[in-house]
């Protein structure tokens, strides 16, 4: 065999031998890079789906801050707006973060996978967060409430067997019907009117008593916004009196039989800051919950209710709030 034969011998071997290793190194680098895209994938939709909800939270508190700028903030309200704001500034800070950290996976994401894949396809549609749980329409807590009791009380006795049986021969006697089944007794805390009525008739030295007891003469004839003036004022005069709890208390109720639930949720929420374990701390919460509920927002009622539970396991407005808690999570 000729020199020049040898050659391209040699050459053909060398040139097999390249092109099989050619062919093993694309596929593990395209493992690595499938690899790779799939993480990053995850990772700019998990941050697009926290900046979403983060984004939603803001939205919504920028909103009651603007609800309470234009009702002026009456009564404890200043109080309530100054811990709205900490909230809408904790989470546009938490909104920003989230942000960079996307800004940051982003680049990478577009370094390391092919230009043939779409990640920004892939993670521009997350799921939306909880949305469909977070909203509905509530009903009345109290008139749910009502009613469940009254059906309580309207059918025989839990356990009592109802047989059926041949109708009685013509001209037997019929049986004596049995007589109806006593409902059962109510439970649970008293009503704030009940609260009401008490204050009313308790004496008190303290020198707000006269326009204590005017402002609650007012909300019981449901003279609400007369009653609820006069309270404020109490208030405002008397901040230190033993009466500005009840008196804020008595307050919000008014607002909310007004229709007012947003102002009644912040006197409720002052109140409860102002006095964490007073002797309405509990019932606040409660009320509180309730007109989130008037106003369909399930989510700050469902907070709400887990912190009486929490705070205040033993208090009368426990087993409601309980009983409302499961109400929202069937709903």
């Amino acid at each position: 065999m000729g020199r020049p034969a040898r050659t391209l011998l040699a050459w053909l071997a060398c040139a097999a031998i390249a092109t099989g290793l050619v062919g093993c190194a694309p596929t593990a680098d395209m493992e690595q890079l499938q690899a790779n895209e799939s993480a990053l994938r995850g990772m700019v939709a998990n941050d697009r789906q926290q900046m979403d909800s983060l984004q939603e939270q803001v939205a919504r508190l920028n909103d009651r801050l603007t609800e309470l700028e234009h009702n002026g903030g009456t009564g404890g309200g200043g109080s309530g707006s100054a811990a709205l704001e900490q909230r809408v500034s904790k989470l546009e800070s938490q909104t920003a973060s989230a942000q960079a950290a996307a800004t940051a996976v982003a680049p990478a994401a577009s370094a390391a996978v092919p230009e043939t894949s779409n990640i920004s396809g892939a993670a521009g549609s997350p799921a939306a967060p909880g949305a469909a749980t977070a909203e509905g329409v509530g009903t009345g807590p109290e008139t749910t409430a009502g009613a469940g009791a009254g059906a309580t009380g309207a059918g025989p006795p839990a356990g009592t067997a109802i047989a059926s049986a041949a109708p009685p021969p013509a001209g037997a006697p019929r049986p004596a019907a049995p007589p109806p089944a006593a409902p059962p007794p109510t439970m649970g805390a008293p009503s704030w009117r009940a609260e009401l009525d008490r204050e009313l008739v308790t004496p008190y030295s303290d020198s707000a008593v006269k326009l204590y007891r005017s402002g609650l003469a007012d909300i019981k004839a449901a003279q609400y916004p007369q009653g609820a003036a006069k309270l404020q004022e109490l208030q405002h005069k008397f901040p230190k009196s033993e009466l500005s709890e009840p008196a804020e208390y008595f307050c919000a109720n008014a607002l909310y039989e007004s229709g007012k639930y947003d102002q009644s949720i912040l006197q409720f929420n002052d109140l409860t800051m102002r006095f964490p374990t007073g002797k309405y701390a509990s019932a606040s919460l409660l009320r509180e919950a309730q007109a989130f509920m008037k106003i369909n927002d399930r989510i700050d009622a469902r907070l709400t209710l887990q912190k009486l539970i929490g705070d205040h396991p033993n208090s009368p407005e426990t087993p409601q709030a309980r009983s409302m808690m499961q109400m929202l999570a069937s709903g």
